[in-house]
């Protein structure tokens, strides 16, 4: 089981530096090679469609899991974190967002994230 980090800006001129230390301080320890980076990438841009998820994506393994600061790390169009985080379930692969938890594909954990994924796309628009 390895531990993976997926960290992304939207601009060229922010930094992804709070949302490591972010997780960094919750207690997950991730290695330095599994930490996965998109500077100036939008979140309304599909997940598999960026580099370094696309990246991520191709190194994932059953058991193994990702880490983001907040959802709207992972996107920021409903219909795509919600059919992200599902390939992921589908494969083993575990989702933790600081501050919600573990989403699986349990009813409250799908409702949670429905929820957030259509505010997210909300605030973009």
């Amino acid at each position: 089981m390895a531990t993976f980090a997926y960290l992304r800006v939207s601009t060229t001129d922010q930094t992804t530096e709070q949302q490591l230390k972010q997780i960094l301080d919750a207690g997950y320890a991730v290695e330095s090679d599994r930490v996965y980076v998109e500077l100036g990438v939008s979140g309304k841009v599909p997940a598999l469609q960026r580099e370094q998820f696309r990246r991520l994506h191709d190194r994932l393994s059953k058991q193994d899991r990702i880490i983001v600061s907040k959802l709207d790390r992972l996107g920021r169009d409903t219909l795509d974190v919600i059919s992200t985080i599902e390939k992921l379930t589908e494969m083993g692969v575990s989702v933790v967002v600081l501050g919600l938890g573990v989403l699986d594909q349990s009813p409250q954990s799908r409702l949670t994230l429905t929820m957030l994924a259509a505010i997210s796309q909300f605030e973009r628009e």
